[in-house]
């Protein structure tokens, strides 16, 4: 039987494998599989990349997997602290500098990051996360690539960046900004709201470069924060509006009626008073051990 008569079969059957979940309520709407081109869409410090670290982390230690990185605007060192904190579950100062030696050598057993000290083309940093052996690839963010910026210019990126995770089975998150109009006064909460005047999140529309991305991506999710709300501010909304195959788990979520992931005092995040990293933190006596 070949892989497409398989399919038809295990549909019909009910066994077509669910991607991979965290152990809480976000697996309901975001699993991860291979070979799949993913956007994250936000502001402007709103913790996109705080928030997809935090993501990756509980997917490698629950799963086993490994994240080839490409941070152009955070360093590694400042990377290093925020997952060795969220990992230990305790603030950073307060770990031991032995300790915080061992849980570098394991988090850099799942984490490979490529130098942000130069700016790369899309063809040289998608050899590098080839030639990592990495599961998934990372570049935060898309405006950091060395490229055309125009129309023809994205087509290009998106056919090369859909070709590889294709071929190689490796899925490939890209983090992006909205265009100018997002941030505009027409985008703010109207008078009477809970929220007046605050920034609003981006439309999957404000995706910097268009229908284009919208088109060819398998996921988009838009992350937002209200940063002036002193209720909402710990708060980051993580809002699904593609998902191209919900056979295998993950759908949209219904509007004005985003995830709530409460910033847990720099230890990741609780969602729905869960923090999904309970359950994965090593004890440390002479050693860290991560548990598979």
């Amino acid at each position: 039987m070949n892989q497409d008569h398989k399919y038809l079969i295990d549909y019909k059957h009910g066994r077509i494998k669910k991607g991979l979940g965290i152990n809480c309520h976000l697996d309901n709407f975001i699993r991860h599989k291979k070979s799949e081109l993913i956007f994250l869409l936000g502001h402007d410090n709103v913790g996109k990349s705080y928030w997809i670290f935090w993501y990756f982390l509980n997917l490698c230690l629950r799963h086993n997997l490994k994240v080839c990185m490409y941070a152009g605007e955070n360093q590694k060192g400042q990377i290093l602290r925020d997952l060795i904190q969220m990992y230990a579950g305790v603030p950073f100062k307060e770990i031991s500098d032995n300790d915080i030696l061992t849980y570098c050598n394991k988090i850099e057993s799942h984490f490979v990051f490529i130098p942000n000290n130069k700016i790369y083309n899309p063809k040289e940093l998608l050899e590098l996360i080839y030639k990592s052996k990495c599961n998934i690839g990372l570049i935060d963010p898309f405006t950091a690539l060395n490229r055309d910026m125009g129309y023809e210019g994205n087509y290009k990126f998106l056919n090369t960046a859909r070709q590889f995770v294709n071929q190689t089975g490796i899925t490939l998150y890209i983090n992006t900004h909205p265009v100018s109009e997002s941030g505009r006064a027409g985008n703010l909460y109207p008078q009477g709201h809970q929220w007046e005047s605050m920034l609003k999140p981006p439309l999957k529309d404000h995706i910097e470069g268009g229908k284009a991305f919208l088109n060819r991506c398998d996921n988009l999710y838009i992350l937002h924060r209200l940063t002036k709300s002193e209720e909402m501010r710990y708060y980051t909304m993580v809002n699904v509006e593609k998902i191209k195959d919900i056979d295998s788990g993950g759908q949209l979520t219904l509007m004005d009626q985003p995830i709530l992931c409460e910033f847990n005092y720099g230890l990741g995040f609780k969602i729905n008073g869960i923090d999904p990293l309970d359950d994965l933190r090593g004890t440390i006596n002479n050693e860290l051990e991560i548990p598979y």
